[in-house]
């Protein structure tokens, strides 16, 4: 029989960059938890590697590199990407780069930072359940589930990432044919670099076009068809007035904003962060287009204004269904394989929430409202706090999506609340 939980005053659910960001601003605050024991860090994977399915030789990050884990909260931090450049003795030779870091970098220096907390992280334990522990009619405490135990916490902090966005035409699928971006890597990792493979690469933005041009190089034999429901790649919005959105005043002014407001500026500003692709990705992805036409051999197909209204399995890989929405006009497509470029997408009730629903308040989206500083509103009789991190840009803006900008802000902000 398991005697009584262990108890720590946070428990952090996932330890990527969100996480990561959250231990060096707990690790700096007045009252030191860390060093008290009094968190807990949950990782269901075995390292802390920023996107390691989607580390492709050739590509880099996206954001300025003082917009890393510590710097804009506070520039002095040991954690900062400065001092691993320091650290590993690469400071001045990165000054002549004249680049942004290469992805494969930029997580090298998120591992950096994640292994000096290795102590206060459990990984591969993955968060089953969460589970109300009520008395006298009121919720005390929660009890998270383990694939390998349970622990009682007051605080919870929730910092597991956003979810792979399927489209609902490829759910049901076998994901050995469906390969989402977030399982790249392993999923192509089996096949023969030789083989006459078909590709069809559904999405518009960064993660399609970047794929589309490593499933090119990696399978000199491969057919790839490209296949948007626009006119095709854009190059995102790179402007430095649109991209305040992503500056801190910005969070307070939109938090305040009703739902539809807050909707409107988001569909706004989106191609700062979604479905767009740096102008080096748009060149490199036109030259392969273009060599095929000079050659008489070409590689690369664009279908653009086009649809998928179905997918369905067969024998050699899969038929897609599709439709031109403006001159409703059906074809076929076959491939032996679909990558799925779509993106990430943040639940609006976050599924390891479920069990504790009836305490949590609701927005008019039907989604968890969040305030502004990352506490979920409950009801009154739940007495334990929830905060999300990296999970409200339906609440808070761009710039808390899929972007390192606010990140270290928000572990201040967060770590100020807990303690």
């Amino acid at each position: 029989m398991q005697g009584t939980p262990d108890y720590y005053e946070m428990i952090n659910i996932g330890f990527g960059p969100a996480g990561i960001a959250l231990a060096c601003a707990l690790e700096e605050a007045p009252h030191r938890p860390l060093e008290t024991g009094q968190c807990l860090f949950l990782e269901k994977h075995s390292n802390c590697a920023w996107h390691p399915e989607f580390l492709l030789d050739g590509t880099d990050i996206n954001h300025h590199l003082l917009r890393d884990l510590v710097t804009p909260r506070n520039p002095q931090s040991r954690h900062s990407f400065a001092m691993y450049l320091k650290e590993h003795g690469r400071l001045y030779q990165f000054g002549l780069l004249g680049r942004p870091a290469s992805r494969n970098e930029w997580s090298d220096y998120v591992s950096w930072v994640g292994q000096a907390f290795a102590a206060h992280v459990h990984y591969e334990e993955e968060v089953q359940e969460i589970r109300p522990v009520m008395e006298d009619g009121e919720i005390t405490l929660l009890r998270v589930m383990t694939s390998k135990g349970q622990y009682l916490t007051r605080n919870l902090v929730l910092s597991s990432g956003s979810t792979p966005n399927i489209p609902r035409q490829f759910a049901q699928l076998d994901s050995a044919r469906i390969i989402h971006t977030s399982r790249y890597l392993s999923s192509l990792g089996r096949l023969d670099r030789q083989g006459a493979w078909s590709f069809a690469v559904i999405g518009s933005g960064q993660s399609a076009g970047e794929s589309i041009v490593d499933l090119l190089n990696r399978f000199p034999n491969a057919q790839v068809t490209s296949i948007h429901r626009s006119s095709g790649f854009k190059i995102a919005q790179l402007g430095q007035f649109p991209n305040q959105a992503f500056h801190p005043e910005r969070v307070a002014y939109f938090h305040k904003l009703g739902q539809a407001e807050k909707a409107m500026i988001l569909e706004e500003v989106k191609s700062t962060n979604y479905s767009g692709i740096d102008v080096d990705e748009s060149q490199a992805l036109y030259s392969l287009f273009y060599e095929g036409l000079v050659s008489n051999k070409p590689r690369l197909a664009l279908k653009i204004f086009t649809q998928v209204e179905s997918a369905s399995p067969t024998e050699a890989g899969v038929t897609l269904d599709l439709c031109d929405p403006y001159t409703q006009e059906h074809s076929s497509l076959d491939a032996d394989y679909v990558i799925l470029g779509t993106g990430y997408q943040q639940d609006y009730i976050p599924s390891l929430l479920s069990q504790l629903q009836p305490w949590l308040s609701l927005g008019s989206d039907n989604g968890v409202r969040v305030e502004q500083n990352y506490k979920l509103t409950t009801t009154a009789s739940f007495q334990p706090a929830i905060f999300v991190n990296g999970l409200s840009e339906r609440s808070h803006g761009i710039g808390e999506g899929q972007s390192f900008s606010l990140l270290a802000m928000r572990a201040g902000i967060l770590t100020h609340s807990l303690f």
